[in-house]
């Protein structure tokens, strides 16, 4: 038996057998350029909606604040015509109603007359821009939307600051991107982050800013609009602190 195995190897190693030549090594899928060409324009393009949403969160953010601090100057103003108001009977209170009424009034006329869109709360208007139910308002919505709402909360009529900072915020980022002529899926990006730094201002909780915009304003991660959030978040922040402290 082992004289057979040695006998069959051996017989097998000195025969010749022809060498194989390799194959060409190619890769599995041919390198397209194109798709460089693409990965590099979706990095700039990112690159440049943070920039925007830098400048975007900033802006919202001294807005936001001022809109803060003007409420409570209203609301000092409202205490003091009521303590004085004590002091005059009928009249004290006539004058104090009559003044409220009077600016709620003021209020409301400037939203039918300038900007429908900013009735309301405001994030019911946002949420349905970006299902793109109606076309953004334009730029007119967030003076209506400052002045009426330091008229309309400065009265005493019971309307929360996050709604309107919110929807000042969305404006602000709807006029960059109109100013910018962006297209709709980069404007759409710029609105989401504006109207998050806009709750992070009112509240003052970046983190809640970016759960708002993921979970109630777009429903779903996006790294786009994760990233565009984070921006505007960064600077909005220390944008109010600046002013409100």
């Amino acid at each position: 038996m082992e004289a057979f195995f040695s006998g069959t190897f051996a017989s097998d190693f000195g025969k010749d057998y022809p060498l194989r030549r390799p194959r060409d090594h190619r890769p599995a899928v041919d390198h397209n350029p194109d798709d460089d060409r693409q990965v590099a324009d979706e990095r700039r393009s990112l690159l440049g909606l943070a920039a925007m949403a830098l400048i975007i969160g900033a802006a919202t953010g001294c807005v936001g604040a001022i809109f803060r601090l003007l409420l409570a100057h209203a609301d000092r103003l409202r205490d003091t015509m009521i303590v004085w108001a004590h002091g005059h009977a009928i009249w004290g209170f006539l004058t104090v109603v009559g003044a409220c009424a009077v600016a709620t009034l003021v209020a409301a006329w400037m939203v039918r007359q300038f900007s429908p869109h900013a009735s309301g709360s405001g994030i019911p208007h946002v949420e349905a821009v970006l299902r793109e139910e109606i076309p953004p308002a334009p730029f007119g919505l967030v003076p209506v939307k400052f002045f009426g709402g330091i008229l309309a909360i400065g009265s005493g009529l019971a309307l929360g600051r996050e709604g309107p900072t919110v929807q000042m915020g969305a404006g602000i980022a709807a006029f960059a991107a109109r100013v910018c002529r962006l297209c709709w899926a980069d404007s759409r990006v710029l609105l989401a982050a504006g109207a998050g730094a806009g709750l992070a201002t009112a509240f003052n909780a970046p983190i809640a800013g970016l759960v708002f915009v993921l979970e109630e304003l777009v429903q779903k991660f996006e790294h786009r609009v994760a990233v565009a959030a984070l921006a505007a978040l960064a600077t909005a922040i220390p944008g109010a602190m600046a002013d409100f402290g």
